[in-house]
């Protein structure tokens, strides 16, 4: 039988194997290493974690993409969105999205409508759920149909609005909704139960 304390130095001794193993990977030019690696050093060295998303997304990885324009969005904005152009253009929708969320903080109504489209079309419930709330007040049909969309691919915020929508028509369909939203953890539903 072993001793408690040496499974947590065989765990640390594995741990330091991996990363090193990762490290030779991603020193020799493997994206997806450098992700890794990335994420291993999030916590214990920030920097070292930036830096390794940085190589991988210039090495063309689409997550780390993502991540260098989340890591730059508070200081440089402007960088960020270059890093979120490339992701989204690349066919990353969370990417997409963020870019429709900023378009419409922006005003840019029309250019955040066509993104939250595109990454619908890419089959996001989040894109489907704020094409709901985009339309709810000017065309509460289409807004059913995003929310139906959106709820269909478990979104419990869609679910919960829709039961909002459907309340006074089908009070038994709203309560499904909201008890599935619930159920899914929406704060709102549970209340509303």
């Amino acid at each position: 039988m072993a001793k408690p304390g040496s499974r947590r130095s065989l765990r640390q001794a594995g741990r330091r194997a991996l990363i090193r193993r990762y490290e030779a990977a991603a020193e020799a030019g493997d994206a997806q290493a450098m992700v890794m690696l990335a994420t291993f050093r999030a916590a214990e060295d920030p920097e070292a974690s930036r830096a390794w998303f940085h190589r991988a997304a210039e090495a063309g990885n689409l997550h780390a993409t993502y991540i260098v324009a989340l890591l730059l969005e508070p200081n440089d904005a402007e960088a960020s969105r270059m890093w979120l152009e490339r992701a989204s253009k690349r066919g990353h929708l969370d990417a997409t999205i963020k870019l429709g969320v900023l378009a419409q903080e922006a005003g840019e109504i029309g250019a955040a409508r066509q993104l939250y489209e595109q990454a619908a079309g890419g089959g996001s419930a989040v894109a489907m759920f704020n094409l709901g709330l985009m339309h709810e007040a000017s065309d509460p049909t289409v807004a059913r149909d995003w929310y139906e969309k959106a709820a269909a691919k478990g979104d419990a915020d869609a679910m919960f609005n829709l039961g909002l929508m459907l309340e006074d028509d089908d009070p038994d369909a709203a309560r499904e909704l909201w008890e599935r939203a619930a159920a899914a953890g929406q704060v709102e539903a549970q209340e509303r139960l």
